[in-house]
């Protein structure tokens, strides 16, 4: 059975704790840099929030990553793609079973969902017993960070219970629900106006009323991590940007040559180095930001 398999990959790894690990980064992590070719993905764990990517890696082991729509490292991207998907569906909390996925919004918002397990066992009265990624083994701790493998018990903040098409190709006869984009989406429509600006500032780990300068200064550290120095060396004449909140033609270049690098699903073109905030590169910035993890402080960096 699918759901016996995921379980079996999932409940294996119990305990595991990625501080310890003797690699870097977390294993679901590492799982995907290699498979995806996305190396960020294997950075440190506690700036990869590597819970999505748990479990899409122990879906992939069973041959059931289809059954969710495929590999995603967001929540909020995996509730699109059920949306999408023309056999998995959304579930009550009641109807909830082994092997369905869960996802949790910790303060019900509507700006992003904020953490993924997989139903272990359905208790009743609301309660799921869970394996879950990238948690704590208890109620101290991060619920959504704590970069372990645990068995948890959880009521609170189920925003959506997924029920895997299990055995799918994604390509059943069944008619595709329309997708309804999060309320979060940004239009792809090379114009930066107040809707990229704020999701760019949420991304980036500020409010919407934070000053672009301040947006700008974390966006700018995110590509001196990002980038290699001789990379930057070679864009720029200087092994790193300086960090100083202004959006000059370093900062964009080093973004286009970021994109062109970057493996952002949906979309294989490539930028022109020219440094220039354009209708192309505003796009491609789009794009990156409906791929990117609210409160993460960096582009396209994991749940």
């Amino acid at each position: 059975m699918s759901a016996a398999s995921v379980l079996y990959n999932a409940t294996r790894r119990i305990g595991y704790y990625a501080p310890d690990d003797p690699e870097p980064g977390s294993e679901a992590g590492r799982y995907w840099a290699n498979k995806t070719g996305q190396q960020w993905l294997a950075g440190p764990s506690e700036s990869i929030w590597w819970c999505m990517l748990f479990v899409s890696m122990v879906f992939d082991e069973a041959g059931e990553l289809d059954a969710i729509g495929g590999f995603s490292y967001n929540t909020d991207v995996t509730i699109n793609h059920i949306r999408n998907h023309p056999d998995a569906y959304f579930v009550s909390v009641a109807d909830a079973e082994p092997g369905d996925v869960v996802i949790f919004d910790w303060d019900e918002s509507t700006v992003a969902t904020d953490h993924v397990g997989i139903v272990e066992a359905n208790l009743g009265g609301g309660v799921l017993q869970t394996i879950e990624g990238n948690t704590s083994s208890g109620a101290y701790g991060s619920q959504s960070a704590g970069n372990g493998v645990w068995r948890r018990r959880r009521s609170y903040g189920i925003a959506y219970v997924i029920r895997p098409a299990w055995g799918s190709s994604g390509s059943s006869g069944k008619a595709a629900v329309p997708a309804v984009k999060p309320s979060w989406w940004v239009d792809e429509d090379g114009v930066w106006g107040s809707q990229t600006g704020g999701r760019f500032r949420r991304v980036m780990g500020l409010t919407d009323a934070a000053t672009w300068t301040e947006a700008c200064k974390r966006f700018q550290t995110f590509l001196n991590w990002a980038l290699d120095a001789y990379e930057i060396r070679k864009l720029t004449g200087e092994y790193k940007l300086v960090v100083d909140g202004i959006d000059g033609w370093k900062t964009w270049k080093c973004f286009q040559h970021w994109w062109n690098n970057s493996d952002v699903p949906g979309d294989d073109s490539t930028l022109e180095l020219d440094g220039i905030l354009g209708v192309d590169t505003v796009t491609k910035v789009q794009k990156t930001l409906n791929q990117s993890w609210h409160g993460s402080g960096g582009l396209a960096k994991a749940a």
